[in-house]
């Protein structure tokens, strides 16, 4: 009898000290703080650049599809369409240009070239803000442009803080292991599938040529 007392008093000790150490651990590994960006440097960094959207995707639980796959008029328009920030302080409008891709034969290295009509600006009907709780920029829907018929009013992102990776040169750019990018997501109630997220991935591109007292076309390269 005593020894089976000893027994349970040795356990009861062991599993103290198991549960004191995991504490412990907890208490020495918390989880990362989530990434929160700089409303400056946000602005600063997308304020009239361009960006191409290079790929979309949908996700409902488990299940993910590539939306330009679904829907190839939206790789149309994407192919047409480049984004450009007009941003301040956090805030401002999203708009775009026309542009063309052509064969890259300048860019050394895996490179994207596109002819882009940087005279003319026209609205995709999206106003851009500073959402303070997520420390990102926020996105929204005003109404359906004639220019961008496949936008519904009202729906609501923000730009992925962990993904904004597009501080750099276009020296900078073809040399980084991970090339420029960001990332916007939209939460949305689908009729069908219920909720469901959209991810949406833009890349920019860098102006390397015009030329001279041309104000109509230019030459972008990306990086892909």
């Amino acid at each position: 009898m005593k020894k089976l007392l000893l027994f349970v008093v040795l356990l009861v000790a062991g599993l103290g000290q198991y549960g004191c150490s995991k504490d412990d651990k907890e208490q020495l590994d918390p989880k990362p703080e989530p990434v929160r960006l700089d409303k400056d440097t946000v602005s600063n960094w997308l304020f009239k650049r361009s960006f191409r959207i290079t790929d979309a995707w949908r996700f409902n639980g488990n299940d993910s599809v590539d939306v330009f796959k679904q829907d190839t008029l939206l790789r149309v328009f994407a192919n047409a369409a480049f984004l450009n920030f007009f941003i301040s302080n956090g805030s401002g409008q999203l708009m775009f240009h026309s542009g063309t891709e052509f064969p890259n034969r300048e860019i050394p290295g895996v490179a994207r070239t596109f002819s882009l009509n940087i005279r003319i600006y026209l609205p995709t009907e999206m106003n851009m803000s500073w959402d303070e709780e997520r420390g990102t920029l926020a996105i929204e829907t005003m109404r359906t442009s004639t220019y961008f018929p496949m936008i519904v009013p009202g729906k609501k992102g923000y730009l992925d803080p962990g993904s904004f990776n597009v501080k750099m040169s276009q020296k900078q750019a073809p040399l980084a292991a991970i090339k420029p990018s960001m990332r916007f997501i939209f939460e949305d109630d689908d009729p069908k599938l219920g909720k469901v997220t959209y991810k949406i991935t833009m890349k920019p591109l860098y102006e390397y040529y015009r030329e001279p007292y041309q104000q109509v076309f230019a030459s972008f390269v990306m990086f892909p």
